[in-house]
């Protein structure tokens, strides 16, 4: 990436302590990214990027990626408010992550033709989320997701799950998954503010 361009990794705490305990010197140095530190419950999300820098007059992407289905409904909300207000002087994209509703009313849905035991394999993947201390809480439609965006000034550009990424990017190149090995419980979503 260009080094004009500021990057802002938001995540909680913890969270963050964690990944940067990880990360190469050269990136945890690098003087176009800055760490904020939020809690998405109980701090402004708007609050700590101003006070870390953030330019509101400039253009901006977001990502909202493996969030939505850690933090409840209301906060998701709050955020998207937030990012839509923070960024009135100027163009932004969004992108957002989601758990597919279907996980706990159709779990078979989620997974591709043929997957084997998709029912056992959605109580898994919960299961193991809730015991690494981090539970999915919130899953959602695709008109609630649409709706939360539409309120907030972005409209859905594109809206896919793997199995779109899968015959858009992977058949091209021959990499092609198979239907029994696709699962189609998260959703990617883009959307650019009116």
């Amino acid at each position: 990436l260009p080094s004009s361009l500021r990057i802002f990794e938001v995540d909680q705490p913890e969270v963050q302590a964690r990944k940067r305990s990880k990360l190469p010197e050269e990136i945890l140095n690098s003087k176009s990214v800055t760490y904020v530190t939020v809690d998405f419950t109980h701090q402004s999300l708007s609050k700590q990027l101003v006070d870390a820098g953030f330019d509101q007059s400039k253009p901006a992407i977001f990502t909202l990626e493996g969030v939505s289905q850690y933090i409840t409904k209301n906060a998701v909300s709050l955020t998207i408010q937030e990012i839509a207000s923070l960024t009135q002087a100027a163009s932004s994209t969004f992108f957002i992550s989601y758990v597919d509703e279907s996980l706990e009313k159709n779990p078979e849905g989620c997974f591709g033709k043929g997957y084997p035991k998709a029912a056992k394999r959605a109580r898994l993947i919960t299961n193991l989320s809730a015991k690494a201390g981090e539970p999915w809480i919130s899953f959602y439609s695709d008109k609630e997701i649409e709706s939360l965006l539409s309120q907030n000034g972005y409209s859905i550009k594109e809206n896919m799950t793997l199995e779109d990424l899968n015959s858009e990017y992977f058949a091209p190149v021959g990499r092609t998954l198979p239907e029994n090995q696709l699962l189609k419980l998260e959703h990617f979503v883009v959307g650019r503010s009116h």
